[in-house]
C-alpha cells in the first residue's frame, strides 16, 4: 500500500559519522568526499528529508564544538530538511549549545509526513552528560550509574520524556498513524553488544512500544556493524555506521522507501539491506 497521498515516501539516513579533523583532512582521507557522495545521492534520489541518527563527532573538550560546526557545514549542503537525533558523543558539546547549533527544536519531538508519525527520542536525557530534570531522574541516574554500573557513555529516557512518549503514541493510535521511532541508542540487547551498550531503560521503552499495534519500526545507530531484530511485529533496525564504511563501503549512508506494503533500506549502489513489511 502506498501512502495516503498515493506515493512512496523516500528519505535519507546516516549515523555515526564520528568526524575528526584528522580524518577529514587530505592525504588519502575519504571522510569529506564520502559524505559529499551521500549528500549528492540523497539529492539525486529525490529524498524528502534526511535523518541523522547521532554521534556526529568523536573528540571531547574544547575541540568538540569546532568539530561539530565543521561536520554540520558538510551536511548543510543537503538542501532539504534534516532531522538530527542526539547521540552520546554529540554531548561532548554542552547539550544546550549542541541543540542550538544543530537547530533542534526540542531534544525529543515528533513530526508527521505522508500519514506516518516519526517520534524522535533523546536517549541521553538521563546520563552523566545531562543534568537531571527532577527527583525521579536523579534516582534513575543514581540507579544505573551506581547500582547497575551501566556504561557511562549511554543514558536513559527520563520521566518527563516517558510520559510525553506515551502521549504521542496515544495520539498516533487515535489518528490511525503508523509510527517510526528514531533513537540513537539501540532498544534491544540482541541489536548491540556489551562494548557498545544500549539505552539504559531499554526494557521499559521497548515494552511500552510493544503495547501499541501501530508502531512499525525503530531506527537506531550507535552499534556500528548494524543489526536487526523483530519483536511484537516491530522492526528494530540498527543502521551500519558511516565510520565503518571501509568495511561496508556501500552502506556509508542509505535511503529508505516506504510504500507498496514495504519499508526498504537501500545502499547507494541500490543493494537492499532490509526489505520489511510495513502497513498503514
Amino acid at each position: 500500500m502506498t501512502s495516503p497521498e498515493g506515493r512512496t515516501l523516500r528519505f535519507g539516513i546516516v549515523t555515526d559519522i564520528h568526524y575528526t579533523p584528522e580524518e577529514a583532512a587530505g592525504g588519502g582521507s575519504t571522510l569529506t568526499p564520502d559524505l559529499e557522495r551521500c549528500v549528492s545521492h540523497w539529492q539525486q534520489s529525490g529524498t524528502e528529508f534526511v535523518v541523522q541518527l547521532g554521534d556526529l563527532i568523536s573528540r571531547e573538550g574544547t575541540e568538540a564544538e569546532g568539530d561539530l560546526l565543521a561536520v554540520k557545514a558538510m551536511l548543510d549542503r543537503y538542501p532539504g530538511p534534516m532531522v538530527n537525533v542526539p547521540g552520546n558523543h554529540c554531548l561532548a558539546v554542552p547539550p544546550d549549545r549542541f541543540f542550538r547549533i544543530m537547530d533542534i527544536p526540542s531534544p525529543y519531538h515528533s513530526f508527521a509526513i505522508h500519514g506516518i508519525r516519526f517520534i524522535v527520542l533523546h536517549g541521553m536525557d538521563v546520563s552523566v552528560l545531562s543534568e537531571p530534570e527532577n527527583e525521579a531522574d536523579r534516582h534513575l541516574l543514581s540507579y544505573y550509574r551506581d547500582v547497575r554500573q551501566a556504561p557511562f557513555y549511554c543514558g536513559a529516557i527520563g520521566s518527563r520524556q516517558l510520559h510525553w512518549l506515551a502521549d504521542e503514541l496515544d495520539v498516533a493510535l487515535r489518528n490511525h498513524e503508523p509510527v517510526i521511532v528514531l533513537s540513537h541508542l539501540p532498544l534491544l540487547e540482541e541489536t548491540t553488544d556489551v562494548r557498545h551498550g544500549l539505552l539504559w531503560n531499554h526494557e521499559e521503552i521497548s515494552d511500552l512500544l510493544c503495547r501499541y499495534p501501530n508502531v512499525r519500526a525503530c531506527l537506531s545507530g550507535h552499534y556500528h556493524p548494524g543489526a536487526y531484530a523483530l519483536r511484537c511485529g516491530i522492526h528494530f533496525v540498527v543502521l551500519p555506521g558511516f565510520v565503518t564504511r571501509s568495511e561496508h563501503p556501500a552502506f556509508a549512508c542509505c535511503t529508505i522507501d516506504i510504500g507498496c506494503g514495504h519499508l526498504r533500506v537501500a545502499a547507494m549502489d541500490g543493494t537492499l539491506l532490509h526489505d520489511l513489511a510495513f502497513s498503514y
